[in-house]
């Protein structure tokens, strides 16, 4: 590999580390505050690095975030399958996959950015049907966020079989 390609890479990798950096310093102060109090300066200083590598990478705080934003809503979206009202084992187990992730996602403001996310894909089915998948996402998500605010207490298969029954009485009465 030509020098000028190695240096390349090196710079990238070093980049890719800054960025690891600042996202798992941001999920810690998460733990503590709210993402309006987190300034810029406060990253950096817990991520360890200089405020040109945030602002290389980033324009905001919440920017750090986007990438799991994207993650975990294509996980999830991968999870619901084809018959959205009746994965709600696979779904439920995606979510947990993500149990410390998501409630400080949803702290920070950003479950709608989930949501949206999610939704991101129907844009390409007729009207009728994109009102079916975006009224399913919708009950998804408000399950996933009721799990989240119970501190995910229920065990994840008993609750997808709760989930399962009110969902098949919903599509077959």
């Amino acid at each position: 590999m030509p020098n000028r390609e190695k240096r390349i890479e090196n710079l990238q990798r070093a980049n890719d580390l800054i960025v690891d950096c600042l996202r798992h310093a941001l999920y810690k102060l998460l733990e503590e505050k709210d993402i309006g109090q987190i300034k810029v300066i406060d990253l950096t200083k817990a991520a360890g690095v200089s405020r040109g590598g945030f602002y290389r990478n980033f324009y905001l705080v919440t920017d750090v975030l986007l990438d799991d934003i994207q993650t975990v809503a294509d996980d999830i979206r991968r999870a619901m399958g084809p018959d959205v009202g009746l994965n709600w084992r696979i779904i439920l187990r995606t979510v947990y996959k993500h149990r410390k992730k998501i409630p400080l996602l949803i702290k920070a403001g950003l479950g709608m950015e989930i949501l949206n996310k999610i939704n991101q894909t129907i844009d390409t089915v007729n009207d009728d049907f994109k009102l079916r998948i975006m009224a399913w996402n919708g009950v998804i998500f408000n399950c996933i966020i009721y799990w989240v605010e119970n501190d995910f207490s229920q065990d994840p298969d008993q609750l997808a079989d709760h989930l399962t029954e009110i969902t098949k009485s919903i599509l077959f009465v």
